[in-house]
């Protein structure tokens, strides 16, 4: 089983969402690593073990994060540390949605669809558990429930079957229960995936004030764990949601 952390970055015209896959049995491990790291922080930046870490605050230097000052020069340092370190965590992958600001339902349904596909006997062979940022729960709950009962799937092939229909029911059957929503600043792997949709949303809109710490590159240091099976239409397995 995986233990799957969703969450998104926007801006006025891009909806990014990323979702960092973590096998059960690897989570205890994968947790005292990310303590350890806040620990190390703290020894070097005063940065509070138990502050949350928002993305783009961290880059833009909002927020009171440590007892000192820590310079924006630092902070993106800081980011990059901590895409380097989800990239250390034991088995974790990441999935990677990318859409129109206003298409955030579709983005949502593609990535549980690639995460159900990728989870099948053929691949992962697994089941898992979902958790999400609060804000959205209504919306995301009734869209994985529908999903459960009617999950049209267009065919890439012009047609399914024998008499040709353009899209094939395939419920959705690899989720456990509802997805389960916690706040941010109470989930150290919500606040990492967060970190991963901001460097996307940054690599796919740059802006100078980023660009000037390197920002728009950040990105590629989650390359070793991305899911490019997700995608066979983007060499990073991005799901490109037109």
């Amino acid at each position: 089983m995986h233990i799957i952390y969703m969450d998104d970055s926007r801006d006025e015209k891009l909806c990014v969402f990323s979702a960092l896959a973590i096998k059960d049995e690897c989570w205890r491990e994968s947790f005292q690593v990310i303590r350890d790291f806040r620990r190390d922080l703290k020894k070097r930046f005063g940065i509070f073990v138990y502050k949350e870490i928002h993305a783009w605050k961290l880059v833009s230097g909002r927020g009171m994060i440590s007892d000192q000052i820590v310079t924006k020069y630092q902070r993106n340092q800081i980011f990059r540390e901590i895409l380097e370190l989800i990239t250390n965590l034991p088995s974790a992958r990441l999935f990677n949605a990318v859409g129109s600001a206003k298409d955030d339902e579709r983005i949502f349904e593609r990535m549980l669809n690639r995460i159900e596909r990728t989870s099948q006997p053929d691949n992962w062979n697994s089941y898992f558990i979902l958790f999400c940022d609060e804000g959205k729960e209504a919306t995301y709950t009734r869209l994985s429930r529908k999903m459960a009962v009617y999950n049209p799937i267009p065919s890439k092939y012009g047609g399914w079957g024998d008499d040709g229909s353009p899209s094939k029911n395939i419920p959705i059957q690899r989720i456990l229960e509802d997805p389960v929503f916690k706040k941010s600043d109470q989930s150290y792997f919500i606040q990492l995936v967060d970190c991963c949709a901001y460097a996307l949303l940054r690599r796919e809109r740059p802006i100078p004030s980023r660009s000037k710490y390197g920002l728009e590159k950040a990105f590629s240091i989650l390359d070793p764990i991305l899911v490019k099976e997700a995608s066979s239409y983007d060499p990073e397995g991005i799901i490109r949601v037109d």
